[in-house]
């Protein structure tokens, strides 16, 4: 693989070097701008298709060169005809498997730069990357829809069953006899008096090899059943209970079981009566879900973090260069690159946040927190400068501010909060319009905001805007770019904090963003 150091001049004129350099960094910002567009949500076909006119940039646009890309076989692009040059491949690679490969053809004039092999070997792995969450992405979406008609099926299947014993005669017995749920009766000394054919289907006993044997021989944990037994008579009974018993054949089954106790007339306690439903299937599509869920955070933290990395570094280069750099355009270049890398390095803290929140691996460390300004208010601004050297000069201190009260929370994860919120109304409220932030005392709880002026929120968008991915469509958005992480990473804090947030507005006027915390840490603490 070409590694940036042998592509990045090292000798030779000043011109020539400030000219490479432009050179590459425009050549950058082609590269960032096609890991932006394999996020987006066209088709994975068309995000392929429209990758080669920017790639063609990336090789300079040089007539004499033709490229493609080709993925499982599939061609993407334009395969040359046979003849004299040169060429460049590199492999797309998911998971150590090569799953296609991105071309380059050069004509017999024409040279490959150690650049070229740079760049499509990183246009590859932005590739395979892609693929691999693509693939994730759609096996998640056909487990969950199959388990969706999984569940629709066996609701009408159950209404269906139950309408027709409704319409039948001897309704006990055909209960008995055709429900779908395993249903035992047992009698004062747990001895087995009924078996239904949907427990001989399902624990492989018949009932005449069942009946007058205690229930405690089908049980997995016999001592349980005890247990059991004994809530059963001090509550009068127990619904969905999960447990276990053991087939005819040593295998386990897990069940979900609902137990009462079986009276006469007169109320005097008969037995048990069971109603038992197999869920083996349910867990194992449940437990199906909850890897493939875990895959998919799994990949989406790795990939995130792993792309932080990178930008982390281009960033600091590329600052580096702006800071030295005196020519007007070539800084004006360098700040595009600057800003456009910051915005990535933002966005995959958002998804790293997203996957930590999901993953549980998000540790809140509630304190006493004696003075929420300098310790969380102070610490978001500081954080904006950079990006908004004058955020505050439109600061409205009609709403009062936030001082020294003492509240109960996590400092950092709070910052984040302020800084999400500070950065929306910065970034999405009029140019010149006011800001402001204050909190409101409720007792054993604060009440805080922060409010802006700007184009505001329609009703029905109120809720949305803290749910993941969701952005309003209108025209800010539009031009603004953003992740959609934002409040929904906010909303997961804020409930970890056990508080509430919620928006108000006034359509093209004012927004207002609502949350509450508790004052002290025994007050509902984890």
């Amino acid at each position: 693989m070409t590694h940036l150091a042998e592509i990045f001049p090292t000798k030779g004129s000043d011109e020539s070097s400030d000219v490479a350099i432009a050179h590459l960094l425009k050549k950058f910002k082609i590269l960032l701008a096609m890991g932006r567009n394999l996020l987006g949500k066209d088709p994975f076909d068309e995000k392929i298709q429209a990758l080669l006119p920017t790639l063609d940039g990336l090789l300079g646009n040089r007539s004499a060169v033709n490229s493609w890309i080709e993925i499982d076989g599939k061609i993407f692009g334009t395969i040359p005809e046979e003849g004299n040059g040169e060429f460049a491949v590199k492999e797309i690679q998911v998971e150590g498997v090569t799953r296609g490969k991105i071309c380059a053809k050069y004509s017999q004039d024409e040279k490959i730069y150690p650049e070229d092999e740079y760049f499509l070997q990183e246009v590859a792995e932005l590739i395979g990357r892609k693929i691999e969450v693509h693939e994730l992405d759609l096996m998640l979406r056909r487990s969950e829809e199959r388990y969706k008609r999984l569940s629709e099926n066996l609701s009408q299947e159950m209404w269906r069953r139950t309408e027709a014993l409704a319409c039948q005669s001897g309704y006990l017995e055909g209960i008995l006899r055709s429900s779908a749920d395993m249903i035992i009766t047992t009698d004062l000394e747990s001895r087995i008096v009924e078996f239904n054919p949907a427990g001989e289907k399902l624990l492989g006993f018949s009932a005449e090899e069942i009946q007058g044997h205690r229930i405690n021989e089908v049980w997995a944990d016999a001592v349980e059943r005890d247990a059991i037994l004994e809530e059963v008579q001090i509550s009068g009974g127990i619904k969905n209970y999960k447990t276990r018993l053991k087939r005819k054949d040593g295998s386990i089954a897990e069940v979900s079981l609902t137990l009462s106790l079986l009276k006469d007339n007169e109320g005097r306690t008969m037995g048990t009566v069971g109603i038992t439903r197999d869920i083996s299937q349910d867990n194992a599509i449940r437990r199906e879900l909850e890897r493939l869920n875990e895959n998919y955070r799994e990949a989406i933290h790795f990939i995130n973090h792993e792309n932080k990395n990178s930008l982390i570094i281009i960033g600091g280069f590329v600052k580096r260069l702006l800071n030295s750099e005196t020519d007007p355009k070539r800084k004006e270049q360098l700040g595009i690159i600057y800003h456009h890398s910051a915005f990535l390095e933002a966005m995959s803290k958002d998804f790293l946040t997203m996957a930590d929140l999901e993953q549980g691996e998000f540790q809140i460390h509630k304190e006493e927190i004696e003075n929420f300004f300098q310790q969380v208010i102070l610490p978001a601004m500081i954080g904006l400068k950079e990006r908004y050297p004058n955020s505050f000069e439109n600061y409205d201190e009609t709403m009062g501010g936030v001082g020294s009260v003492h509240v109960c929370g996590d400092t950092r994860l709070l910052t984040i909060v302020y800084r999400n919120l500070f950065g929306n109304a910065l970034k999405y409220g009029y140019p010149g319009g006011k800001i402001a932030y204050g909190l409101k005392d409720l007792g054993e709880r604060f009440m805080f905001n922060v409010w802006n002026e700007g184009l505001g929120i329609e009703p029905n968008e109120r809720k949305k805007v803290f749910e993941k991915f969701y952005r309003i469509p209108n025209e800010i958005t539009r031009v603004k770019r953003g992740t959609g992480l934002g409040l929904y990473n906010i909303k997961k804090i804020i409930e970890a904090h056990d508080g509430t947030i919620w928006c108000e507005s006034e359509p093209g006027m004012w927004v207002n963003f609502l949350f509450t915390l508790p004052k002290n840490c025994h007050e509902n603490s984890t």
